[in-house]
């Protein structure tokens, strides 16, 4: 990884990681409601989960989120100028450090770029659901 650094969320990252999470999360996600990606939504499931973020040059340039009681991972993010450059992995190397079993994480069906990103991290399909646009991939990993 080129030129950032993942560590753990401070309070005073949050709300730029919120940014973050609502920009990248509706640009990549578009078939699906802008409401339910959202700066509240991501500060409302921050609170019970462990944050990780990915800073270059003093901005946040990835989120990660783990909630640690199912060691899973809900939130993984990254600017589109930071992706292809390790960030994702690294991110997902510090959740999955925290994690005390086998990680677990949802993807939309439709999302292809992530499927297979997560595919090369060695995670497995494990089931789906949802219904319509809203369609996901259970994935787990360390079976």
């Amino acid at each position: 990884m080129t030129g950032a650094v993942v560590r753990r969320a401070l309070a005073a990252d949050l709300p730029a990681a919120a940014a973050l999470y609502e920009r990248v999360a509706r640009a990549t996600l578009p078939w699906l409601p802008p409401e339910t990606q959202s700066v509240a939504s991501f500060l409302a499931a921050a609170a019970a989960e462990d944050v990780f973020v990915a800073e270059a040059g003093g901005a946040v340039v990835g989120v990660a989120s783990l909630y640690a009681p199912e060691d899973f991972l809900h939130f993984l993010f990254v600017e589109a100028p930071w992706q292809g450059r390790g960030v994702g992995a690294a991110l997902l190397a510090a959740v999955a450090a925290a994690a005390r079993g086998p990680l677990s994480l949802k993807v939309q069906r439709r999302n292809e770029g992530a499927r297979r990103f997560y595919a090369r991290e060695g995670f497995a399909e494990a089931d789906d659901g949802g219904d319509g646009a809203d369609r996901w991939i259970r994935l787990v990993r360390g079976l």
